[in-house]
């Protein structure tokens, strides 16, 4: 069979660096999926009103993350055709280095006295500020080259997640030394605040911003992966969804770097109820309209371009639009109605709120996000179009049922071990066995030398 013509690089004879790059980490990483069953469940660990989020599960969850926002780097030097040999390989290199590393450091980092293993993941974090900042330099390159509107969307994500990052490590820092040297200390006095407050500042605008900035790298990617071509010729729903992000990628990242560094905190909207307790949270709107909801639109638009590997397409579109509904749709409805969600543990839907706060991270913002990468990987890099539509049903279908188990859980049965619960289980099993099947096309696909891009992958 022929292969596409935007399958071009390196030929390879038996596993390439490349695939071994690739199929090592979707290992990898999927073990460490596996393992989050038993470190992080909301079934289980955060199923209740009075649930808080656990240090050990935080550490190891950004195990996953870092791996995924590792390999969705790797695809858009790809994607983006960077060209320059050092930049491929500090990008390469420091994925590996980032992932394998996270994901170790995570495993053991239970609590703060976990010395060694902190310092490892520390290393892996400096390892992503290197990607980041590389990543960030390498698409403004090709932005002003090429003039490509998804080329200057991900440049504007990934300088956005590089300045969460740099949140998190000082509110990392303030979490495990205190406010030392003092002038951390003067700096927090300054802002009129105790230390302790400055740390959540950090911590909040932090994960918020790092989670839209990823989405929002991740829709320009895909976009532009499938597509191929400038700007200027994109459908007009690819547009408006292009410039929703862009315009919501900037105005989040002011947002969340002013409320890290200041008193100034993003203010409710719409408020309603005793107190105003009822109400959208200002940066929540900017996000989710602008982020999300151009991400969707602008997947849309591509599913409805006459392209190439349309269920890859429409899978993406798909699964884009789960994030909108998980985290805007819900999101809203349960700010919009905190009295009866989020009052406290005497409210009737508290339990339901508390496990929603941990899925809709766990479901939209790990578990989606790293299949609609997967995809991407499948399009590119998965020779036989048989493969690649299996895998696409296997992840969309698993997927979709994941979403509809989780809703129902959240929404009208919180009981562990109920239907909700079996139905998101199946979805997830489905979503496995698509990795699986993807592991074992691509290493059909490097042992037959069927070239792949290698823009990125092809430095080592």
């Amino acid at each position: 069979m022929k292969t596409e013509s935007h399958r071009t690089g390196l030929n390879p004879m038996g596993l390439s660096v490349e695939y071994r790059v690739v199929i090592g980490m979707l290992v990898w990483l999927g073990l460490l999926s596996i393992g989050s069953v038993f470190v992080s469940l909301p079934y289980f660990s955060e199923a209740s009103a009075a649930a808080a989020v656990a240090y050990g599960h935080v550490m190891y969850l950004h195990g996953l993350l870092i791996g995924m926002v590792g390999l969705l780097a790797l695809v858009a030097m790809d994607v983006f055709q960077c060209q320059h040999r050092g930049l491929r390989s500090l990008v390469l290199w420091g994925t590996l280095g980032a992932t394998v590393l996270s994901g170790v450091g995570g495993i053991f980092d239970r609590s703060v006295h976990d010395s060694v293993a902190l310092w490892i993941q520390i290393a892996s974090f400096m390892f992503l500020d290197e990607i980041l900042v590389t990543l960030t330099v390498s698409l403004f390159i090709r932005a002003r080259a090429t003039g490509q509107l998804t080329a200057w969307v991900g440049t504007a994500a990934a300088a956005s997640a590089f300045l969460a990052a740099i949140m998190g490590h000082l509110a990392g820092w303030l979490i495990e030394f205190g406010a030392w040297p003092p002038a951390l200390t003067a700096y927090a006095h300054f802002m009129g605040v105790s230390v302790a407050t400055w740390t959540g500042f950090l911590v909040t605008s932090h994960s918020h911003e790092m989670v839209a900035a990823v989405l929002a790298l991740l829709a320009a990617t895909l976009v532009a992966g499938f597509t191929h071509r400038e700007a200027a010729t994109l459908g007009p729903w690819v547009r408006i969804g292009l410039w929703d992000a862009l315009a919501g990628t900037v105005l989040m990242t002011l947002i969340y770097v002013v409320a890290g560094f200041t008193q100034a905190q993003p203010p409710t909207l719409f408020a309603s109820g005793p107190h105003g307790i009822n109400g959208i949270a200002g940066d929540d709107l900017v996000t989710g309209l602008g982020v999300m909801l151009g991400g969707t639109l602008a997947l849309v638009g591509v599913a409805l371009e006459k392209l190439e590997d349309a269920p890859a397409r429409w899978a993406s579109a798909a699964f884009s639009a789960m994030i909108l509904v998980t985290v805007v749709v819900v999101g809203y409805y349960i700010e919009l109605h905190e009295t009866v969600f989020g009052a406290g543990a005497a409210a009737p839907g508290s339990a339901a709120d508390a496990v929603f706060t941990f899925w809709h991270q766990d479901f939209a913002f790990f578990i989606v996000p790293s299949v609609m990468v997967l995809l991407q990987i499948v399009h590119r890099m998965v020779h036989e179009v048989r493969d690649r539509v299996r895998i696409t049903a296997l992840s969309i279908a698993g997927g979709g049922v994941a979403f509809l188990g989780g809703l129902g859980y959240v929404l009208t049965d919180p009981s562990r071990f109920g239907p909700a619960f079996w139905v998101t289980a199946l979805g997830f099993a489905l979503i496995l066995l698509a990795l699986v099947d993807t592991i074992r096309a691509l290493l059909a696909s490097a042992q037959a030398g069927h070239p792949v891009g290698t823009s990125a992958l092809g430095s080592g």
